[in-house]
């Protein structure tokens, strides 16, 4: 068994890190909710609709990154221990392993995404307002149980050998593309109502889930018991396998459409009978993607391998990170030993519909609110927030907001948007988790949540109230 055996956890964890740098799961802001003249609003609520119609520029109407994990990067990443050292990982021996374990919980999770509309636009015809998106969608998340980082950091502590029983590790990643059309409009004097109807395009989705991994080892032999599945959507792809008819990989040799499917966006925005103060409903992402048979693959890993004769075990980190990538994958896959299994049905991938609820309390003629959301993504390991936000618009063509997010704020972050309309341009900038501390090295603390949205358009016509 290779030395890199024991790295493995290192590289799961900062590879991802380095791949969903560039990703972001909340694509949208919600500290823009409340911002009557963002272009983005009806993206959280379809009833919302800003005070002019707009034509994107064609990628940068709404280009969203973000990340959400209940981890930090610096519960992975360490300062020199000397002046004008290097950086350590968890892996290090000089960090202590009681330490890192202590700042994790039992389910450790990070997930990540994209989102990029290549072309939209939106026009009023009276009060009713219709939009149009066309948008690609990335994303990747992942589980890591706390005993695998035990098992990475620890290894064999004991003489007579050590056991670890490793649950619900899982890895899944996914692309599709979206194209929407949108209406709202105003259905009584206190109702507005909205409604975007979504047609999904889906590219490429893998799922990889270690349900059960048991590691008994002892200062000769280690054996690995696993139960877990592979699952590919796409069309054209193929597995790669090693000597053994093991999967190793996965080849998308022709990439295209994989699969279809619908969603719809509900939403309303009611003006209660205290004055100034309204309540709004926004439900999105009701529906999802089937994938076609010939477009699926499985595999499933159950059973045990033994590994003989192990030496050498180390947890130093020293190597390349190339080796020890290319060690790792190989380790992987010999511990897991995913057997491919013929395909008797396609998929139904669903989305994971986020309902948003929102109040609102205005000042100064309109000029300041004050509002408070509440958001609550629903599926496998949703997410929830409640954020407040105080909203400035002292002109039609300046709006800006700032934002607490209670739950994910960790008294280390506020959030801001800041949208302006200078007659010929539509610019506008938000992010929920501004993160003000860092280490020297720029390394943000306490937290790994953030996000980032921008979006730059041209206004077209204003709303025009019904005569009488």
């Amino acid at each position: 068994m290779k030395t890199s055996f024991l790295k493995f956890g290192t590289f799961v964890l900062l590879g991802s890190l380095m791949l969903t740098s560039a990703k972001a799961q909340q694509a949208t802001s919600r500290t823009a909710y409340f911002m009557e003249n963002a272009t983005q609003s009806h993206q959280m609520n379809p009833a919302l609709s800003p005070y002019n119609g707009y034509v994107s520029i064609p990628m940068l109407g709404s280009l969203g990154l973000g990340l959400e994990s209940n981890m930090a990067f610096t519960h992975f990443i360490y300062p020199p221990l000397t002046e004008g050292g290097q950086l350590m990982t968890f892996m290090h021996p000089d960090v202590d392993a009681q330490s890192f374990l202590s700042k994790l919980r039992p389910n450790n999770y990070l997930r990540a995404g994209l989102q990029a509309n290549l072309l939209s636009f939106g026009f009023y015809t009276e009060e009713n307002f219709w939009t149009f998106d066309l948008a690609t969608k990335l994303g990747i998340g992942m589980n890591i149980p706390y005993e695998f980082f035990a098992f990475a950091k620890n290894g064999m502590t004991s003489g007579s050998g050590n056991e670890y029983h490793i649950r619900d590790l899982s890895v899944n990643a996914g692309a599709y593309v979206e194209a929407s059309a949108g209406h709202s409009r105003q259905l009584f004097d206190f109702l507005r109502v909205g409604m975007k109807l979504k047609g999904l395009v889906g590219i490429a989705q893998v799922k990889a889930n270690i349900s059960e991994m048991d590691i008994v080892m002892s200062p000769s032999r280690w054996s690995v018991q696993t139960r877990g599945s592979l699952e590919g959507y796409a069309r054209g792809a193929a597995f790669t396998n090693d000597s053994t008819g093991a999967v190793n990989g996965i080849d998308f040799k022709t990439p295209g459409i994989g699969g279809f499917g619908m969603a719809v966006d509900l939403g309303a925005v009611y003006n209660t009978p205290i004055e100034n103060l309204t309540a709004s409903l926004g439900i999105i992402d009701l529906g999802g993607i089937s994938w076609g048979k010939k477009n699926t693959l499985r595999a499933k890993s159950q059973g045990s391998v033994s590994f003989e004769g192990i030496d050498g075990i180390s947890t130093d980190g020293t190597g390349s990170a190339e080796e020890q990538l290319e060690n790792m994958k190989n380790d992987l896959m010999d511990m897991i030993a995913f057997k491919e299994e013929a395909a008797t049905r396609g998929h139904f991938q669903g989305l994971n519909p986020t309902f948003n609820l929102g109040v609102e309390y205005s000042v100064l003629d309109n000029k300041i609110s004050a509002g408070l959301l509440y958001s609550q993504r629903v599926g496998n390991r949703g997410f929830s927030e409640l954020m407040t936000a105080v909203n400035f618009r002292p002109i039609k063509q300046v709006h800006v907001s700032t934002s607490y997010s209670f739950i994910h704020g960790g008294f280390e972050t506020f959030g801001f948007a800041l949208n302006l309309v200078p007659y010929v341009m539509n610019i506008f900038l938000a992010c929920d988790y501004t993160i003000l501390r860092y280490t020297p090295q720029f390394i943000p603390l306490n937290t790994a949540t953030t996000n980032v949205q921008l979006g730059i358009s041209v206004p077209l016509g204003k709303k025009q109230p019904k005569e009488g």
